[in-house]
């Protein structure tokens, strides 16, 4: 009995010794050599197994590249600019001469217009299509060019156009008569089809090319709006005090008060013209009415007057 208490302290003693060489603590109990020897009512029941890990948060999904959808913007840019007289012309030749340079591929003159009403004032307008790459190079050094020729830039705008939804709208449409343009095809390839089933399917197929046609223009339209923006130029000379223009409201004022008066003039001759015919009648028949009323007031004077005895 003794030996047994003994026995079992020292076994104590060495697990505990076992424990304090081992701070990791993988097993309360030391070792698996020092657990070989300890007895089972020294172990402890199984730990439970430790629960699963939380599942990582996804990753958000990205967009698919070919859902998103391009945007078809058609963009229209206008400048109005003051300048003087003499250099208006010049400013507007380099402008069309940059976009000459530029190539039909990067800049195209849709129209140009210059009017010079010979007191000193010269305006025009110049109007442009080019790639979006141009106009930004253009615009970059714009007020430099303006500043340059003694001017200003009085106004300036932008606007934009969404044409997405009605290209895209029309490219469906297209696909869709082109299916009808291949069936149509196809039926005109049988052999057993009758005389007026082939005009009405050549009639048919006839008019789906047409519209096929047309619709392929107009998408080719838009396009050019969207890969082409507007550039509008807009010239105006600036009068300067000493100018004959500067003069112009006076001169103006001038002129109508002597046409009014020549006007008021020309409609009195005119009456006298159209009234002068009539006084051969009416200047007898005034006489001949004066004559009557004169002898008429006459012999009642007459009649009044008392008779001599």
């Amino acid at each position: 009995m003794t030996a047994r208490i003994w026995l079992g302290i020292a076994l104590v003693a060495f697990t505990l010794a076992a424990c304090d060489g081992n701070p990791q603590g993988e097993n309360q109990y030391g070792s698996d050599a020092v657990a070989g020897f300890a007895s089972a009512r020294y172990q402890d029941e199984a730990a439970p197994p430790p629960p699963p890990p939380p599942p990582s948060p996804s990753a958000p999904s990205m967009p698919d590249p070919a859902a998103v959808v391009e945007r078809l913007i058609a963009y229209s840019y206008n400048y109005r600019f003051e300048t003087p007289a003499d250099a208006t012309a010049d400013l507007m030749a380099r402008h069309q001469d940059a976009c000459s340079a530029a190539g039909p591929t990067q800049c195209q003159i849709v129209s140009a217009n210059t009017y010079d009403d010979g007191r000193g004032s010269v305006s025009g307008s110049v109007q442009l299509r080019a790639s979006p790459a141009w106009v930004a190079s253009f615009q970059d050094g714009l007020a430099a060019d303006i500043e340059e020729a003694g001017g200003r830039i009085q106004n300036q705008s932008q606007s934009a156009e969404d044409l997405t939804s009605e290209i895209y709208d029309i490219e469906a449409r297209l696909e869709a008569k082109r299916v009808l343009r291949t069936r149509l095809i196809t039926l005109l390839a049988r052999e057993n089809a009758s005389v007026e089933e082939m005009v009405q399917v050549e009639r048919e197929l006839s008019n789906v090319q047409g519209d096929i046609e047309g619709t392929e223009a107009r998408i080719r339209s838009m396009r050019g709006r969207v890969s082409m923006s507007s550039l509008g130029l807009n010239y105006a000379s600036r009068v300067e005090p000493v100018s004959a223009g500067a003069f112009d409201p006076l001169t103006s004022a001038l002129t109508n008060v002597f046409r009014e008066l020549a006007a008021g003039l020309a409609n009195v001759i005119t009456f006298i013209a159209g009234f002068a015919p009539w006084l051969l009648v009416i200047v007898p028949l005034f006489w001949l009415l004066s004559r009557w009323l004169r002898g008429l007031l006459r012999a009642r004077r007459e009649a009044k007057a008392p008779k001599a005895d």
